[in-house]
């Protein structure tokens, strides 16, 4: 028996697509891999970025200190830095008494409303009857 020439064709044509599907999925994984190698190696260097800025901010501010106490005298390049974290301090500063304001009259402010909600105190003392 020989085999139908149109059935040969047809399953040529399929193994044909399969392979090249097969080929297309091993080229996109590889691609997906690369790309997940690169978002590890994104993550990874956001991390040391993150610690490094960290280190340097605690250094900044120990030298900081030391310079407010007088314990270090910084060269006159540095001058500029040194206001400009005096500045941003006295900013903090006062940004945290605004924010300490207003705490305190939303406290005092809820404290009215609880006080208005509970209406005139009750003494515990009848009332004096007023004469007809």
């Amino acid at each position: 028996m020989a085999a139908d020439p149109k059935q040969s064709e047809t399953l040529r044509q399929i193994q044909e697509a399969f392979q090249s599907a097969q080929s297309q999925m091993a080229e996109l994984r590889d691609q997906v891999e690369k790309h997940a190698e690169l978002a590890r190696a994104k993550t990874q260097s956001d991390f040391i970025q993150k610690e490094k800025d960290r280190a340097l901010r605690q250094l900044g501010e120990s030298v900081f200190k030391q310079v407010q106490k007088g314990k270090l005298q910084l060269p006159e390049g540095f001058g500029p830095f040194l206001k400009a974290v005096e500045h941003a301090q006295k900013k903090a500063e006062a940004h945290a008494r605004e924010i300490g304001d207003l705490l305190k009259e939303g406290e005092e402010a809820a404290q009215r409303l609880n006080e208005k909600k509970a209406g005139p105190t009750n003494s515990g003392v009848a009332s004096r009857k007023k004469p007809l």
